[in-house]
């Protein structure tokens, strides 16, 4: 959308200075005064495709004023296509438009007796189609890497490129597929999440340079990289906001300023103060005064964020995208624009349909921090997959020794998300970088880590592992100690490990050295955590009805117990999980064979506690 005239204007009586500006009104007690509002059209150049034929223009004026949008395919023939009587600064909708086609609008209010009206703009009508879902990502297995804190290449103590470069040997023989690294781009945080650059890499980790040669390595070992993409809102310090924030009129519509019109004692989704002063004018941050939020309700700013997936998906501009990343993990995706979900959604939609124009097989995981299952479903018809942060809380809760009937549990959000789209992608995991590790959850103790373990990756989805999580690694909030170095050795240094104190003041707490907890310690033991992990990966990654099967729940007294069935209606395992501290006897059928441990049954079978045993159909 390009505006045609660079300024809005107001028309119609403003002799209201009569009277002082003011109407006298008689009450009981003496005289009041009420001024006239003089309204004004803001942010008419903001709108959101909506379905095929529909736009949602989003412009803001006087409450309570009647508005009109004036459409047409000419500037010179415009004609009055939706009217509001009592507008809210909800958003206007307008339908029976046609994609591909140019047309321009002017926005007019009138308020109290006065009119205004905004610039002639004009916008082309996408299609907003709805791209199908990468069907690499349905049977992967996905580990998650801060590679600040992952592997040191250059003997710095702080993780970067080179360094993860050198442990994908070690990422390709744990069975993983795809690899999701946190953010790599320039930050004044150590996490990365708020972004001072798009198009570079951080310098700690290194540089464009090292980053096509991690890509190109991992592409030849067979793994698949997306990248952490926070588009929500970026550093303070970029570029683009030192720019919005001194006026210069290209970027002041990259942010969310505070018009006239606006109620800065509003609250965010948390009840936390959201509106920050910079000079006369208050700019929106979800998250905090560092991180200003981005106003994707304005097309340039989509445009941007689009032409930043580009480079990354596309490096040379070649129309091949082999060189370019798989995909992009989108951080706090519900969370785009505060005031309106519909807006978030549509914005989704659009980025979804020019990523997978770029790269058909490109896959988009979206984060929302929610286990409201309701307000997660959507983003299945937007996007190729969410995390589901309820499962993670039943699964950890159920490895603990807690009651829940998970699996029905489960199956039940999976007919609402199926209510969005029958082909959904379920992205599950355990604990990540925001959430206490799965270790803590469970006390360190290795049977209910593994017990975790085989929950998540028997059931329906794409399992997302958290680096460490693999070897039992603790940690708890603050957020730095769920973060600490990955455990490469049982001294707790040496050569590629990490130091934290080179990148954060917060001590370390949970890696320790002699604990047991590294990748040395637990290497050549058959009966470690790491080796259980590799265990059932193979497992999983051997038998993809685990991954895409139908589900259904047995009621074995003592047992989360389920058969998957094939696309036939057959049973073709049967796994059986012991949460107790009991064992638990069933009566099976002779000579079937467990996948766990390798034996065979016999008549009945003891399941200990902890213990997870997976019958294959003959």
């Amino acid at each position: 959308m390009r505006p045609m005239i660079s300024r809005g204007r107001r028309t119609g009586v403003y002799t209201t200075i009569f009277w002082f500006f003011v109407l006298l009104v008689p009450v009981t007690g003496g005289l009041t005064f009420c001024a006239h509002e003089v309204p004004e059209v803001v942010r008419a150049a903001e709108y959101i495709d909506l379905a095929a034929e529909t736009v949602k223009f989003l412009f803001r004026t006087a409450l309570g004023a009647k508005v009109t949008v004036m459409l047409g395919e000419s500037p010179a023939e415009l004609r009055p296509a939706q009217t509001a009587v009592d507008y809210r600064n909800k958003g206007l909708k307008v339908h029976g438009l046609v994609p591909g086609r140019t047309y321009y609008y002017r926005i007019e209010a009138e308020y109290g007796g006065e009119r205004a009206e905004s610039e002639i703009l004009s916008f082309v009508k996408r299609d907003n189609r709805r791209r199908k879902n990468a069907e690499w990502a349905r049977t992967a297995v996905f580990y998650e890497v801060f590679v600040r804190s992952f592997a040191d290449g250059d003997g710095d103590g702080s993780g970067d490129l080179r360094g993860v470069r050198a442990r994908l040997p070690y990422l390709k023989d744990l069975g993983v597929d795809a690899l999701w690294l946190m953010p790599i781009m320039p930050s004044p945080s150590y996490h990365g999440y708020d972004v001072e650059d798009y198009r570079a890499v951080e310098p700690d980790y290194g540089t464009m340079a090292d980053f096509r040669a991690f890509l190109a390595e991992a592409h030849r070992l067979g793994l698949r990289v997306i990248l952490d993409l926070p588009v929500n809102h970026t550093s303070a310090n970029h570029p683009w906001f030192v720019a919005s924030r001194r006026g210069d009129l290209k970027y002041r519509h990259y942010y969310v300023w505070a018009d006239r019109y606006e109620d800065r004692a509003s609250r965010g989704p948390w009840g936390q103060k959201i509106w920050y002063r910079s000079g006369d004018n208050w700019f929106m941050a979800i998250f905090w005064e560092g991180m200003p939020d981005l106003n994707l309700r304005h097309p340039a700013v989509r445009e941007e964020i689009k032409q930043v997936a580009r480079f990354w998906l596309d490096p040379d501009g070649d129309g091949d995208p082999s060189d370019g990343v798989d995909g992009f993990r989108l951080d706090a995706a519900m969370h785009i624009d505060h005031g309106d979900p519909e807006v978030t959604h549509a914005w989704w939609r659009e980025f979804n349909d020019y990523v997978k124009s770029i790269n058909p097989e490109a896959f988009l995981v979206a984060e929302n921090m929610t286990t409201n299952a309701s307000v997660v479903a959507p983003y299945f018809a937007i996007l190729d997959s969410s995390f589901n942060f309820g499962l993670a809380e039943w699964i950890l809760r159920t490895a603990g020794g807690g009651g829940t009937d998970l699996l029905r549990d489960l199956l039940g959000v999976h007919d609402l998300y199926r209510k969005h789209n029958q082909d959904f992608i379920d992205a599950i995991f355990l604990s990540n970088h925001d959430t206490t590790r799965t270790a803590t959850r469970l006390a360190g103790i290795p049977e209910r880590i593994k017990l975790a373990c085989s929950l998540l990756l028997t059931l329906p989805g794409i399992p997302f592992l958290y680096y460490g999580e693999e070897i039992g690694q603790e940690g708890a909030k603050p957020d730095e100690n769920l973060r600490e170095p990955m455990d490469w050795y049982a001294a707790g240094r040496g050569p590629g490990m990490t130091v934290m104190a080179r990148w954060t003041g917060t001590p370390v707490r949970f890696v320790q050295p002699n604990d047991g907890v590294s990748v040395e310690e637990q290497a050549s033991d058959p009966e470690s955590i790491l080796n259980h992990y590799k265990r059932m990966i193979a497992i999983r990654k051997s038998h993809p009805i685990l991954f895409t099967g139908r589900y259904r729940p047995l009621d074995l007294p003592g047992l989360l117990a389920y058969e998957c069935l094939g696309a036939d209606g057959r049973t073709k395992l049967t796994v059986m999980h012991n949460p107790g501290r009991r064992e638990v006897r069933v009566e099976v059928r002779p000579g079937l064979r467990d996948l766990v441990s390798g034996r065979k049954t016999g008549r009945s079978l003891i399941v200990k506690p902890c213990e997870t045993v997976i019958l294959e159909a003959e």
